[in-house]
């Protein structure tokens, strides 16, 4: 989901890169999950030699006509993207202890239930607290 900058503090981007990079060191921190690694959708781990392999053999072979994230995508591997999210949902707290460096799975598990009620009663924030 693309992020609007315009909900978010003037200084978010140096705010994100300090929490993720120097903070958490680059690395998820909920389960510890490299930014950047690869890993097998299935698995949920570095892919097996002979898949990965192969991927390499295709994906430097000019004729392929493959790009690289096509590859991954036919591979059925995916790349760990490290986010930042707010622990207490209110983009508006920006203390840094209310902040967490996540991979893509840690924050959409976090936000799993504000998506379902956005989704359900859009962004009327009133009818969010009915639920609760």
């Amino acid at each position: 989901m693309p992020i609007d900058y315009k909900e978010y503090h003037p200084k978010w981007k140096l705010i994100s890169r300090l929490i993720r990079f120097k903070r958490a060191g680059n690395r998820c921190e909920w389960c510890g999950r490299t930014n950047g690694q690869i890993i097998d959708k299935e698995t949920g781990k570095y892919p097996i030699h002979s898949k990965w392999e192969k991927f390499h053999r295709i994906l430097y072979n000019p004729h392929s006509g493959f790009t690289y994230n096509s590859l991954l995508k036919h591979f059925g591997f995916t790349k760990i993207v490290l986010t930042v999210a707010h622990v207490d949902q209110d983009k508006s707290n920006n203390r840094f202890s209310n902040l967490a460096a996540l991979c893509q799975r840690c924050h959409l598990n976090h936000d799993r239930k504000h998506h379902i009620h956005k989704r359900i009663y859009g962004n009327n924030i009133n009818q969010l607290s009915l639920i609760n």
